[in-house]
């Protein structure tokens, strides 16, 4: 059957807009996906299909762009290669750079290890060299020193949340002193809400591992620049939701919504993520969310 035939049986049977909104997000593979079902299952299938693409992925809570990033990162972290890849063309089509793609694992890194990290970073490599668009990503490289160079202590001290006692301050300074500027600069810049319980625990059982892990993560990956604090913060709730991992879930929640995410942004992820990880997980981010912004005050933006 030719491949209008078949776009035009699907309409005919089920939602049009769905399956416009399929093909438009994956036109590769859409209508393999859909036939099988359909062969198999009329009733799951309009069902699926008016949930997904005629009602998830129609939403305009979150930006594609944005919603396509924090998918990309949700299916490295389940181990979900095919999809991964299959999804990488989409999140370009959306308006994604190829060099904020290849971000996407490489800051996934922190959060499921270099392994699997890396497999996402070939497939990226791979998809992009597919497309013609490798180039992109080879003449955008940041240089070897990355973005030290253009930064600055006292710069970022003007953009550090205000220490809540003279002992917090003592503390950053004893950081600084011990482990260098440019990993606790970022660390208190974006995550000073959380507990300091973790990098005490390991200042004082290894910390010549606490210096590794400062200046990998926060002097390194997290100031690269090229996804910005709000998308990256997103990702990671994302990430930590995919992962069932409810402490960190929460602090990156928190700081998603510090670092310029609307609370009605990190729903959206929370539910787009319904999808990818099921409802139970979701659910409950939910009840988590709105504690937190009734915490902060911002209940009224949900």
């Amino acid at each position: 059957m030719k491949h209008e035939d078949r776009i035009a049986r699907l309409k005919q049977k089920y939602d049009p807009a769905a399956i416009d909104n399929g093909m438009r997000l994956r036109p590769e593979d859409f209508l393999d996906e859909v036939e099988w079902r359909d062969r198999i299952d009329q009733h799951y299938t309009r069902a699926w299909l008016e949930f997904t693409y005629g009602g998830l992925f129609m939403r305009s809570g979150l930006d594609e762009r944005t919603r396509l990033l924090v998918a990309l990162a949700q299916f490295l972290a389940l181990g979900e290669l095919e999809e991964f890849q299959q999804q990488i063309p989409t999140a370009l089509a959306a308006g994604a750079t190829p060099r904020e793609v290849l971000e996407i694992p490489l800051q996934s890194t922190v959060y499921i290890g270099y392994i699997r990290a890396s497999h996402g970073a070939r497939i990226c490599v791979r998809v992009l060299e597919r497309l013609g668009r490798l180039d992109e990503i080879t003449d955008t490289q940041l240089p070897l020193e990355g973005r030290m160079p253009q930064r600055s202590l006292a710069e970022e001290r003007t953009r550090w949340p205000a220490a809540k006692s003279a002992e917090e301050t003592a503390w950053r300074e004893r950081m600084i002193e011990k482990y260098g500027w440019s990993g606790v600069s970022t660390r208190i810049r974006t995550q000073n809400h959380q507990s300091n319980e973790a990098i005490d625990t390991y200042d004082r059982v290894d910390p010549h591992y606490l210096k590794l892990w400062y200046d990998f993560i926060y002097g390194e990956l997290y100031p690269r620049g090229i996804i910005d604090d709000r998308t990256r913060l997103l990702m990671m709730v994302g990430i930590c939701l995919a992962l069932d991992e409810p402490v960190q879930l929460a602090n990156h929640i928190r700081g998603a919504m510090l670092l310029g995410a609307t609370p009605r942004e990190v729903l959206e992820v929370i539910v787009q993520s319904t999808a990818y990880v099921g409802m139970p997980a979701t659910v409950q981010t939910v009840r988590v969310l709105d504690r937190i912004a009734r915490e902060e005050g911002r209940a009224s933006e949900l």
